[in-house]
């Protein structure tokens, strides 16, 4: 039976996004104005408080009355620029559209972060004219990591927990964050343990289907032994003495070169492997030992790929990465 969805799939443009995105918040504030308050506190930075606060006999500068009841104001403005060129010129109207609420954030909503200069220089354009708005640059991603990492929903919680996996897949969908950050492709290697231990490079023939991911683990004896960060990724055909590479993914360097030539030797000596043309190599700067075990019956005949924030949380890079899988297991 096809699964039912909370949001909508048939369009990625910004007024779509932005209502789903509204129908999340809109959601969870119906079920618990505790959880959207920190949710929102999440995502902004900025203490929101929604909804009202009942006091006894607050003493205020002139009287204590019998009671109080207060509502905080606060009021949150969203642009979402999914394809299209931040403006600023248009942010700084929204910010006028502000009054006198004790908290005033405006919040660019977009796929990436916005370069660290461009943030800083509209942040005092705002500041400049309107000194109470605080501006925000949020990210897809960090509105799903500030209700997974948070655990702002328990287990027991189904419809909710339903609702907030709907919206990660609605992103993941339309392409609205990128997910290889996180994702490591374990990879089963034999005779050539050695030698990707030795370079921090892994390959395979070009033709292969290919996911980006930015980490490689190794993985021999019913367990990833190790694993790297890719910084590079290139095609490679070495005629003769003459190396030829495309890059596929990372940097456009020629730091790997000697690594990867002295492989394609070490390869065709000890392991049998005429890997100088039709390969694409998977090259990393440092290689770190861990032991992530397969825990199930047998091995495994291909790669498979994995997130590694959904195995053990947030993490630093790979040497952390690595450290903290010696405790997990998979199956």
């Amino acid at each position: 039976m096809p699964k039912i969805h909370y949001f909508q799939r048939y369009s990625t443009v910004e007024n779509t996004v932005t209502n789903n995105t509204l129908q999340l918040l809109a959601r969870i504030y119906d079920y618990s104005t505790v959880r959207a308050s920190r949710l929102l506190t999440n995502i902004t930075g900025e203490p929101i408080e929604i909804g009202i606060e009942i006091n006894q006999q607050e003493k205020s500068q002139n009287s204590v009355p019998d009671g109080a009841i207060i509502q905080r104001s606060f009021k949150i403005l969203i642009e979402s620029k999914v394809d299209s060129p931040v403006d600023t010129a248009q942010l700084l109207r929204h910010a006028s559209g502000f009054s006198n609420e004790a908290h005033q954030v405006l919040l660019l909503l977009t796929r990436q972060k916005i370069d660290k200069l461009q943030e800083r220089q509209i942040s005092k354009s705002i500041e400049s004219k309107y000194a109470s708005v605080i501006f925000r640059n949020v990210t897809f991603r960090d509105i799903c990591d500030a209700i997974r990492n948070h655990n702002l929903f328990e287990a027991y919680e189904s419809e909710m927990q339903a609702l907030v996996e709907d919206y990660i897949e609605y992103c993941n969908d339309a392409e609205l964050f990128d997910q290889s950050g996180y994702l490591m492709r374990i990879v089963p290697c034999g005779t050539s343990v050695d030698i990707n231990r030795k370079y921090g490079i892994y390959f395979h023939p070009t033709d292969r289907g290919y996911t980006k991911h930015s980490f490689i683990g190794i993985y021999t004896k019913k367990s990833v032994q190790f694993l790297f960060e890719i910084d590079s990724t290139f095609d490679i055909t070495l005629d003769g003495k003459a190396l030829r590479k495309t890059l596929i993914q990372g940097r456009d360097t020629g730091d790997y070169d000697e690594k990867i030539v002295n492989m394609i030797h070490d390869a065709r000596t000890y392991c049998g492997y005429d890997i100088r043309d039709g390969h694409r190599f998977f090259c990393g700067k440092d290689v770190f030992e861990t032991d992530f075990k397969k825990v199930s019956f047998g091995g495994i005949q291909n790669a498979r790929i994995m997130n590694l924030a959904e195995i053990i949380g947030n993490f630093s890079g790979p040497k952390d990465a690595a450290e903290r899988l010696k405790s997990k297991t998979w199956e």
